[in-house]
């Protein structure tokens, strides 16, 4: 066929393809409310012989949730049901974890899924039953490792923070709840993650965390030292251990600051003049506080003088009466914590002079050279990847030279399709070997291409490479997820292939020795060598499975409903059938406009 004809026929194929896909859909007299109820009981009463407490957790919480609106007792029922089940699988089981690859993954505390799925319908509710899990962890955090002591705080402060938009309020009783117990690092992390969605309410709450905690101790106090500068790191020698991104809503409040600097001297002025405190044993793991103390004044010394003159005096006596504590030990201590900090405040240029010396004086290691990749990715340029390159090459053990190019090529994609330059981030992108993180690329890629007139039609080849990716990709978990994620990606630009993909996805799920690990969307990237690991979790773009059934059953309700119930395994059957039933009940449902009568 001559060129000119096949390109005809492809330009003909896409328009036929894409206005079907733009049909309205048609309503199917089964998809009310009558009929999505029957679905629901007739799940749960199969769902009952499912033995694995966690997905019988799930499919109670996913029944209650559709009949809150039409059958309230029972709905109560299933989540009272779910939270026992939740309880009791605590009390054997403890907290849990998975180990894969040598990285350990806390699971989710199923009390607090059931709790977060109640907060949505009866935030009473769920504050009851937070005081009552609330007890038992006073009960029980005395005897728990470290990294368990505070889980339940963690987690309450989590919840806090998903609700902030739907329901202030209660976010806000839940954050006071909290303050009834040490202050400790979830709080670094709550307070800037809430200023995405609400500065107001996080400045508000600061303001509440920072008075309720001024007796804290001052390293404990360091907590909320991040938060009023807009700083992605606190205050002190414990800033290499801890790190947020900064939201676009959170910038530096004088207010804050003031106040801050005001109750942390305040505090380093009592505590240094309490003679019980010179031989006080420090927090488990942790220097002795006034380690903390000298290593935060050091760092506020230029602000104070700089910004705030009218604290100088106050400045001058807790800086006194803090280095009068240090020893020896403390004092070697200090320096050694600063050593090991000093190269945070690096730039790029900095670290490539650190890295030439050390090859010159041949103490170049690997860690070094994926510290410079890794440290501050997401602010790296075209020309700092250029220059990074060369130097990925003289990493010695391979595994990790293969892991650190990988990753390499997987951000300088990100940036490429962030500055548009498409045509070079679908030629990095294929670059990358990995099945889901190059399929992450093109979804990028496709994203962006959608965002301009000009190359939208470009978007299905875009969407058809991943499409061969996933094909020539034996059968796995990766293999099922990025056809999910593919069936995600069409729904809004052409709902036949988006059936196609998921009738796919469901073909390979059917096949897996644990088809329910498809119900994760998160993909780990890890570079790991000797002596040094470095972890970044990303997620699939689109839903996981209960979310592209709901999504595609919008608009295709029977052939939705056929996958669903194609699906081998009982537990992801029953989610998957709960999504699309729950379509048939969130129509809004329009009575026809009447035409008025002439009057005679």
């Amino acid at each position: 066929m001559p060129k000119r004809l096949i390109v005809a026929f492809a330009i003909l194929n896409l328009i036929l393809v894409t206005a079907y896909s733009q049909v309205p859909p048609v309503e199917t007299p089964q998809c009310n409310e009558e009929f999505a109820r029957f679905l629901v009981d007739q799940q749960v009463s199969e769902s009952r012989s499912v033995e694995q407490t966690d997905k019988r957790i799930r499919i109670l919480m996913r029944a209650a949730e559709f009949l809150w609106k039409y059958d309230e007792p029972t709905a109560r029922d299933y989540f009272t049901e779910a939270y026992k089940v939740a309880t009791d699988r605590f009390r054997e089981k403890g907290f849990e974890v998975i180990e894969d690859k040598g990285l350990t993954t806390q699971l989710p505390d199923h009390r607090f899924e059931v709790i977060r799925a109640i907060a949505a319908k009866d935030g009473e509710w769920a504050k009851k039953l937070i005081d009552e899990l609330l007890k038992e962890y006073e009960k029980a955090a005395a005897e728990r490792k470290d990294f368990e002591k505070g889980r339940e705080l963690q987690d309450l402060v989590r919840m806090a923070r998903e609700l902030v938009k739907t329901n202030p309020e209660l976010s806000r009783a839940l954050l006071r709840r909290v303050m009834k117990y040490p202050l400790d690092f979830h709080w670094f992390f709550v307070l800037h993650g809430i200023a995405g969605d609400d500065r107001a309410f996080s400045d508000s709450m600061y303001g509440e965390a920072l008075a309720n905690y001024s007796n804290a101790s001052p390293r404990r106090m360091l907590f909320l030292s991040a938060y009023p500068f807009a700083s992605s790191r606190m205050l002190g020698p414990e800033k290499g251990q801890y790190g947020s991104s900064v939201p676009d809503g959170l910038t530096p409040n004088r207010v804050l600051q003031q106040r801050f600097i005001e109750t942390f001297l305040r505090r380093v002025i009592t505590f240094s003049s309490d003679p019980q405190n010179l031989n006080l044993p420090p927090d488990e793991y942790r220097k002795p506080e006034p380690v903390y103390m000298v290593g935060a004044l050091t760092e506020l010394e230029p602000i104070v003088i700089q910004q705030f003159p009218q604290l100088l005096a106050q400045f001058s006596e807790a800086k006194a009466r803090a280095t009068s504590m240090l020893t020896e030990q403390t004092r070697k201590d200090l320096t050694d914590l600063d050593k090991r900090n000093e190269s945070l405040d690096f730039n790029f240029e900095d670290r490539i002079a650190k890295l030439e010396k050390a090859e010159a004086e041949g103490k170049l290691t690997d860690m070094m050279i994926v510290n410079l990749l890794t440290f501050g990715s997401n602010k790296l340029t075209e020309a700092q990847f250029k220059q990074i390159e060369p130097w990925l090459d003289k990493i010695k053990e391979d595994s990790t030279r293969s892991e650190a190019i990988n990753y390499f090529w997987y951000l300088r994609t990100q940036l490429a399709v962030k500055e548009y330059r498409l045509s070079e981030a679908d030629r990095f992108a294929r670059k990358v070997p990995e099945v889901e993180h190059r399929a992450m690329l093109f979804f990028e890629i496709a994203s962006a291409q959608l965002k301009n007139a000009n190359d939208a039609a470009s978007v299905y080849q875009t969407l058809r490479d991943v499409g061969r990716l996933a094909e020539s990709s034996e059968t796995s978990v990766e293999k099922a997820r990025v056809l999910l994620a593919l069936s995600n990606q069409y729904i809004s630009i052409n709902s036949v292939f988006a059936i196609q993909e998921l009738s796919d996805s469901i073909a390979v799920i059917n096949q897996l020795e644990d088809p329910t690990k498809v119900m994760s969307t998160s993909v780990t990237r890890q570079i790991r060598g000797k002596g040094f690991a470095s972890f970044t979790v990303y997620s699939l773009p689109g839903q996981n499975l209960e979310g592209t059934f709901k999504a595609i059953s919008k608009d295709n309700f029977e052939m939705s409903l056929s996958n669903a119930k194609s699906l081998a395994d009982k537990y992801l059957r029953t989610l998957a059938v709960l999504a699309v039933a729950q379509n048939c009940v969130d129509k809004v449902k329009k009575a026809p406009a009447r035409t008025a009568k002439p009057k005679n």
